[in-house]
């Protein structure tokens, strides 16, 4: 081979391999284009429905939007308010936040984007009602989340314990005068009537509803989230003297003062030593979760026995959308996490809360054959048809600390009811919300 073909073989050789390095360069600044075109946004969030839930939710939303990548942070329920206060106050932090319908979120709309008109209209053609997002559930005025999911509270029961305490539990107690003799026999076992913590939100949500619906009409509980019904009222000292009668009659656990009702109310209905339970019909105390703890064939659900069986609203369900997910005003990737909101009140996810979660969701386009088959279930269904208010959600804030704090110390026997009047009342008129 002479030296002139060498040499071009050569200079072939180096230009191949100046060509697959420029190849291999383009490649990885494609690459780097790509990577930097993916957007982070970060959720908070209490994980209503579960770990598994989630896990699945976020999948699916991130092979829906390859574009947007979801860290999240979740926090425990009880837990939440502390967590999310600061960020609120720094305008700073997550791009999308939890709260629950109604005045909670009503109460923080300063932490959040109203809702741009494609994520209305998204609303609209996928959700049976969003109302719980917008200011005085009225969807004509400004919106600032959306649900996933519906809620409610009913009372849980364990057909082991009626049995075991000679209970018929095809026929679980309808009036405070039965559960009063329901609890009397399960106690004479040696377990607990009625699963009951009183620290926290929960009294508010879970408990005040399903004594309230025996007192009030739909118009006296507008006149509560507008601040227009005061707690001197003969209606709402009544509503007291029913909570307080639970721990008054010795229904709860000798505990109930010191615990939340998440986890640890709900642990004790759930292990088996106690009869009954008031938490909700979706997420974490559920149905779904009960029967996995007890065995489907132990759990039944009913609404919460009657103070005054001939109340309008006696008969009605407590209901309202679930916690609902905004985006906040401070974010810069507001695109993505409307994307987020969006996916978050979708057909897709309404699926997975519905198979994965055990939850009952709103979206109008849910297939009814793929809810699991429990009787708890069916029963929670039937209940769903008849529904009312949820009054927990037109306390403010101030009142729903009030309630919690108050209950506490009557349940102790360190406070009478006409003192949680007055301090009830006093947390209405301290309410930014209802002035």
């Amino acid at each position: 081979m002479t030296m002139i073909e060498t040499t071009g073989r050569l200079r072939g050789l180096l230009r191949g391999l100046s060509l697959a390095c420029a190849g291999l360069a383009l490649a990885a600044t494609l690459q780097g284009a790509v990577a930097e075109e993916v957007t982070t946004i970060r959720v908070l969030n209490w994980e209503p429905g579960g770990t598994k839930y989630w896990t699945e939710l976020v999948a699916a939303f991130e092979k829906a939007n390859p574009d947007v990548k979801v860290e999240l942070e979740t926090v425990p329920f009880d837990r939440y308010p502390e967590v999310q206060g600061p960020y609120i106050t720094t305008k700073s932090g997550p791009d999308v936040m939890e709260n629950n319908a109604g005045l909670e979120l009503f109460d923080r709309r300063v932490a959040y984007e109203p809702l741009p008109a494609d994520v209305l209209d998204e609303a609209k053609a996928q959700l049976i009602t969003y109302s719980g997002g917008c200011l005085g559930f009225d969807t004509t005025k400004t919106c600032y989340g959306l649900p996933f999911g519906y809620q409610g509270n009913v009372m849980y029961y364990n057909k082991a314990v009626l049995k075991e305490a000679g209970l018929d539990p095809a026929n679980p107690p309808k009036t405070w005068d039965e559960m009063d003799a329901a609890c009397a026999k399960v106690k004479a076992i040696g377990k607990t009537c009625l699963a009951l913590g009183l620290s926290g939100i929960f009294p508010a949500y879970w408990d005040f509803p399903e004594i309230a619906r025996n007192y009030l009409t739909e118009e006296d509980m507008r006149a509560m989230l507008s601040g227009g019904l005061p707690w001197t009222d003969p209606k709402m000292v009544n509503v007291l003297k029913g909570l307080a009668s639970i721990t008054e009659k010795g229904w709860a656990n000798a505990s109930a003062p010191s615990i939340t009702m998440l986890p640890d109310g709900a642990d004790i209905f759930q292990s088996g030593n106690a009869a009954f339970a008031g938490t909700i019909i979706s997420d974490a105390v559920n149905w779904s979760a009960f029967g996995a703890a007890l065995g489907d064939e132990n759990v039944g659900a009913m609404r919460w026995p009657t103070l005054v069986a001939d109340a309008p609203l006696a008969q009605s369900f407590s209901g309202i959308e679930s916690s609902v997910f905004g985006v906040t005003s401070w974010s810069s990737k507001k695109e993505a996490a409307f994307k987020f909101v969006k996916f978050m009140a979708s057909t897709e996810n309404a699926t997975l809360l519905s198979t994965v979660a055990g939850g009952i969701s709103l979206n109008k386009n849910v297939d009814p054959a793929s809810l699991p088959k429990s009787e708890a279930l069916s029963q929670i269904l039937e209940i769903i048809k008849k529904p009312t208010l949820h009054s927990g959600v037109l306390l403010s804030g101030q009142e729903a600390d009030a309630l919690a704090r108050g209950w506490q110390e009557v349940a102790l026997g360190r406070l009478t009811v006409d003192d949680w009047t007055a301090r009830m009342q006093a947390a209405l008129e301290a309410s930014p919300s209802k002035r």
